[in-house]
């Protein structure tokens, strides 16, 4: 099993060989493994829950609430003046009904010593009676356990601000990740164009140190036979190795390229990979009022600035409730008894208010920075679109001087074919010279390097307006011809 693992571990740059990379799946493969769209696509899922969060601040809250107090000493009601006045009512009142009836059976009223003697009796039997007045109200050691519920009913309009700033803050969060998707998708695209272009400068290359390489056997049959000097000999070998020069550093370049996209898409290989995407163009689709129209539409950082606004707006209707009163409602249920007070109610619910009076003009600065910072965005919104609109056109008369000049390669590469078969032709029957040839194989070589800069240079600029209006996925479909 091991022996197999290893034999399939060492095949797997076999069948890298001949695997095939378009564009769309360099771009996916990135998206794949980049650590800055994980990051965003994080963030995006962290502001869904603030968003749930949010809604939750209309649900009530019900807390447990249990605590342990221990008071220096314990605290009693001490009512023995009433006690005191109670029997001395009552016994005012005994002493008068026995002295009537003494009125009645003997015709005169009790004595003072009988009063005293009748008072002290009947005090006495009072006395033990009616027991203490005193009482315990709340004890040394008190162990308390309740539940408590509040729920908000009005609080200014502050929980409806804050969902509605929740759900912009994770629109914008969805935004956010759409621009970092988009960058991604954008570097990926110019580096894979730039491979491609490097690749066809190679094969130019390529095919001029070819006719070069021509040239000099050419020459050098010539020179042995004595038909033409050594100096022009000399100046064919030059030309091949500067020709072989260009080849070997066009090729270094390629492979400095490589080795980014290697970086971008993390593969320790991509040498062997075919980039199957062209490099490509199409005549520009819009004139230049309509790009920025459809930049002005669909740029998500003109987007994100509206959202600001809307936040902001948002801040000031919850800024504005600290004007206003807060209404909530509560409820409580003591779940121990044994340590309650005579005070204590076993439940109570009830409705509050809250209203902010003052607060030291902290309200009024509120407001007014509210309002400053509404007209800094709006600022900031004019800012952009400006800059926008600027680069916007810049990129599309840079897009359109291109697509001029690539219109103009085909009479000039035809130009320029011809003008080497008639250097090869006249050198071949002695009556022109080996530098007329190295130059027109030169000129020939120039105009195709530059026609493809300059189809590279259109392609990337056209693909940076679609990255400003977040179109440049279906613009890598065009590319591989799906629309």
């Amino acid at each position: 099993m091991k022996r197999l693992f290893i034999w399939i571990m060492m095949l797997i740059p076999v069948f890298l060989a001949g695997e095939e990379l378009r564009l769309s799946d360099a771009v996916k493969r990135a998206m794949d493994v980049s650590h800055g769209l994980n990051s965003s696509k994080y963030a995006v899922e962290k502001l869904e829950l603030q968003k749930k969060e949010a809604a939750s601040q209309y649900l009530p809250r019900i807390q447990f609430k249990t605590t342990y107090t221990h008071l220096d000493n314990p605290i009693e009601l001490d009512l023995e003046n009433l006690r005191q006045l109670i029997i001395k009512l009552e016994a005012g009142n005994q002493l008068s009904d026995i002295n009537l009836q003494t009125i009645i059976q003997r015709g005169s009223p009790l004595t003072e010593q009988e009063s005293a003697l009748y008072s002290s009796k009947i005090a006495s039997a009072l006395e033990s009676k009616i027991p203490s007045f005193n009482m315990m109200v709340l004890d040394g050691n008190m162990f308390r356990s309740s539940i408590e519920m509040t729920a908000p009913i009005w609080i200014g309009g502050k929980i409806q601000a804050l969902n509605q700033g929740a759900k912009l803050n994770l629109k914008e969060g969805k935004l956010d990740y759409d621009i970092t998707e988009e960058q991604l998708r954008s570097e990926v695209t110019t580096v894979y164009m730039l491979n491609k272009l490097l690749e066809d400068v190679v094969g130019v290359y390529k095919e001029a140190e070819a006719g070069i390489q021509k040239h000099y056997d050419q020459a050098n049959s010539l020179y042995r036979a004595g038909l033409i000097a050594q100096y022009q000999l000399l100046r064919a070998k030059v030309a091949l190795s500067e020709a072989r020069a260009n080849r070997e550093k066009g090729e270094e370049n390629l492979r400095t390229a490589r080795s980014i996209l290697g970086n971008i898409l993390e593969l320790d290989n991509v040498d062997n990979i075919t980039l199957s995407t062209p490099l490509s163009y199409e005549k520009l689709p819009l004139d230049s009022k309509q790009t920025w129209e459809f930049v002005k539409q669909n740029n998500t950082t003109l987007k994100k600035l509206d959202i600001k606004k809307e936040l902001v707006d948002i801040k000031r209707k919850a800024d504005l409730g600290d004007y206003l009163p807060q209404i909530y409602a509560f409820g409580k249920y003591e779940i121990l008894k044994k340590d309650l007070s005579l005070l204590d109610p076993r439940w109570a619910v009830g409705v509050g208010v809250n209203l902010n009076l003052f607060s030291g003009g902290e309200k009024i600065y509120k407001l007014k920075a509210d309002r400053k910072l509404h007209e800094e965005v709006s600022e900031k919104q004019k800012e952009v679109e400006s800059m926008l609109k600027k680069l916007t056109d810049k990129l599309y008369y840079s897009a359109a001087s291109d697509l001029h000049t690539i219109d103009t390669f085909t009479t000039r590469l035809e130009e320029a074919q011809e003008n080497l078969k008639l250097a090869e032709s006249r050198f071949s029957s002695g009556l022109g010279i080996s530098l007329e040839v190295v130059d027109a194989n030169l000129m020939l070589e120039k105009l195709k390097i530059e026609k493809l800069q300059a189809i590279y240079n259109y392609t990337v600029n056209w693909l940076k307006i679609n990255e400003l209006g977040q179109n440049l996925e279906k613009s890598i479909l065009t590319l591989e011809g799906k629309k």
